[in-house]
């Protein structure tokens, strides 16, 4: 699609009504529900090109949102298939002529395919958009009916047997009939493992018995697997359009358009000094609080702690020099000046800007600390997400803790954060520190009204509520520092934090 783009052909119905099982599973696009295998070698005007790639990302923000804010999963289903459908509708073919159904088809597997190239530049955009299609996949599958599920399981090929009379006879046997009333699958035990790590299927012999209800979670696992594979692949061919001063322009503005996890400082504590940052912690996400007590426990933090923690109080307004001075400060225990300034001042310097390349480091984003910065797992290793690498238990415990930091109480602080650790264990960490600080900021709100709060409540990317305040989701520590000191009225300046 991307170097050697020509015409396809699309053969109009010759009739008014609905399109024939064979004519669909004849033509490009054989099933509604898509499993993007192969790139699409066709004519596509930059008009197109452009419009169908923004409609699809509208889409993709949304749903994330959806998961966000959705109470339920019942809900989410219903607004990712409401807003799926108001920008890529996918009728059935017993409803829509043969031309209709192709053309729908088309503008979503072209669309896929731009947005998979554009958002192939870094690990980080690779990941949210591997995870938002994953989630439309799953939702349409869900929503669709079986025609267009066994269409798209036989285009899966995800190599189930299903079982035989003995083989069923004797789980049967096994579960003392508790399978009687379904059909179920052989997967290999790798295919499997979410299942099985779950407990929601019946292993034996190196195979997992899958129930039929089960098998989506093999094929968005799959589907997800592939995607991955299939976008760092992706990213290897754009240095081939480098030269292209028509494609190249519109891919960047669509991965510039996600710019929930781009941090802009909003300045909203000023310029800090070194003896401001404990008073200020209170404000800080769970995951720099961590790292924060840590340091002033241990007067030390290791070199990924410090890094993490450096690059986020950089990013909240501590310059260079005061860096130094807290940083020298915080390790004065253990570590004299000579020391300090021969083994920690240079990585300081050079998180600034003002060593080695020079490169100004911008703080770490949410999906940098949670997937793509490694985690030791002992007993000195603080960095990381919290929601991520805390057991639920400690995670309770550090929460109940963090909630009360700044003084502000909830009456059912309890129920809330059990909440909130039944988010983090669903693998939800976003979710659950988004919670978390909308629980901080209506706690201090119901206490005590501040002036910066008395004529509207309205979170910047949020939106006002008469009971509450809501956040549409946090991507990164610096976002929260900022929605939280400031009860979540912010605007954002252009320059980034320098030394």
């Amino acid at each position: 699609m991307y170097s050697q783009i020509r015409q396809s052909r699309v053969v109009p119905n010759p009739t008014s009504g609905s399109a024939s099982l064979e004519q669909l599973l004849n033509s490009p696009y054989p099933s509604r529900l898509s499993l993007y295998e192969t790139p699409p070698d066709l004519e596509v005007s930059i008009e197109e090109f452009e419009t169908f790639a923004l409609d699809r990302l509208k889409v993709l923000k949304e749903i994330e949102l959806a998961v966000i804010r959705g109470p339920n999963a019942e809900t989410t289903q219903k607004k990712i298939i409401e807003i799926s459908t108001k920008y890529f509708p996918l009728s059935s073919r017993k409803v829509k002529s043969f031309n209709d159904i192709i053309q729908q088809r088309r503008k979503d597997y072209i669309s896929h395919f731009i947005l998979r190239l554009s958002f192939s530049r870094t690990e980080e955009l690779r990941n949210w958009f591997v995870k938002q299609e994953s989630l439309l996949f799953k939702a349409r599958f869900q929503e669709f009916d079986n025609e267009d599920r066994s269409t798209l399981f036989k285009q899966a090929n995800l190599d189930l047997v299903q079982l035989s009379e003995s083989e069923y006879a004797e789980l049967n046997t096994l579960t003392n009939g508790f399978c009687k009333n379904d059909t179920f699958y052989k997967a290999s035990f790798e295919k499997a493992f979410d299942l099985i790590s779950s407990r929601k299927v019946f292993v034996k012999n190196g195979f997992a018995f899958v129930p039929s209800l089960e098998l989506i979670v093999l094929l968005v696992d799959d589907f997800k697997q592939k995607l991955s594979e299939q976008s760092l692949i992706c990213s290897r061919a754009l240095p081939k359009l480098e030269g292209d001063d028509r494609l190249l322009p519109v891919l960047q503005n669509m991965s510039a358009q996600y710019s929930t996890s781009e941090y802009q400082s909003s300045g909203v504590a000023g310029e800090i000094s070194s003896s401001d940052v404990d008073k200020l912690s209170k404000f800080f996400p769970p995951c720099m609080l961590n790292l924060h007590q840590a340091l002033k426990e241990k007067s030390h933090l290791k070199h990924s702690g410090r890094m993490q923690y450096g690059l986020f109080l950089k990013g909240i307004g501590l310059k260079l020099q005061e860096a130094l001075i807290f940083w020298k400060s915080s390790f004065s225990k253990h570590v004299n000046e000579q020391k300090f300034n021969k083994d920690y001042a240079y990585n300081i310097r050079h998180n600034y800007g003002v060593e080695g390349r020079r490169s100004n480091y911008s703080p770490y984003s949410c999906a940098k600390i949670i997937v793509g910065f490694g985690f030791g797992g002992n007993s000195d290793d603080v960095h990381g997400c919290p929601f991520k690498t805390f057991s639920p238990n400690r995670l309770k415990q550090f929460l109940n803790a963090a909630s009360s930091y700044g003084g502000a109480q909830v009456g059912d602080s309890d129920s809330k954060i059990s909440d909130i650790v039944a988010l983090a264990k669903s693998k939800h960490y976003q979710v659950a520190c988004t919670r978390f600080l909308e629980m901080q900021i209506n706690s201090r709100l119901a206490t005590k009204e501040t002036p910066s709060t008395t004529n509207h409540q309205k979170l910047a990317g949020g939106k006002p509520n008469s009971d509450s305040v809501t956040v549409e989701g946090i991507s990164h520590p610096n976002t929260y520092f900022d929605l939280n000191l400031s009860n979540g009225i912010v605007s954002k300046k252009s320059t980034p934090p320098s030394a």
